[in-house]
């Protein structure tokens, strides 16, 4: 039994002494070095969408930013998603302070007909992280599939 213990217990040590390190040892894995983080050229209808949207909030106009941003997409017939959305908006500009300005960061492609574009929010108070993952139908072009925002602006460094 005791055999059993002190076995268990040297396992246990040395599975914790070989878990403190974030990788291993010659180990080139880099979190943001994937095929989804490679850089792409953003299609122009997209960028055309999406500096669409950043203008009608540069106006303070919230729910025609989204209006115009969801044509087309199955998310405009999801009243509660938008609405969430639209009131979420105006919060953060509460918070924030209201958008001055907009700049594109980075864009990603898993393949030519699904894309996620990436801006920096230039607010009053703090920047503002906008993510838009966009998907190009075979019957109606770009549509928008996802809109995110956050206070995590920080992450565009890619170091942490």
């Amino acid at each position: 039994m005791k055999k059993i213990i002190l076995i268990s217990s040297v396992l246990i040590l040395h599975c914790f002494a070989f878990s403190q390190g974030d990788k291993l040892p010659g180990s080139s894995f880099k979190p943001n070095s994937s095929v989804l983080n490679k850089q792409i050229q953003i299609p122009p209808e997209l960028k055309a969408k999406t500096n669409q949207f950043f203008n009608n909030l540069l106006d303070s106009n919230v729910a025609k930013a989204y209006e115009d941003l969801m044509r087309g997409s199955f998310l405009a017939k999801r009243d509660e998603k938008l609405k969430t959305l639209i009131n979420q908006t105006h919060r953060a500009f509460e918070i924030y302070g209201p958008l001055q300005g907009f700049e594109l960061v980075n864009g990603d492609e898993v393949t030519s007909s699904f894309i996620r574009v990436r801006y920096l929010g230039k607010h009053s108070r703090f920047p503002m992280r906008w993510i838009f993952t966009f998907y190009k139908s075979p019957v109606d072009g770009w549509i928008i599939t996802n809109v995110k925002f956050d206070d995590l602006s920080e992450l565009f460094f890619g170091d942490e």
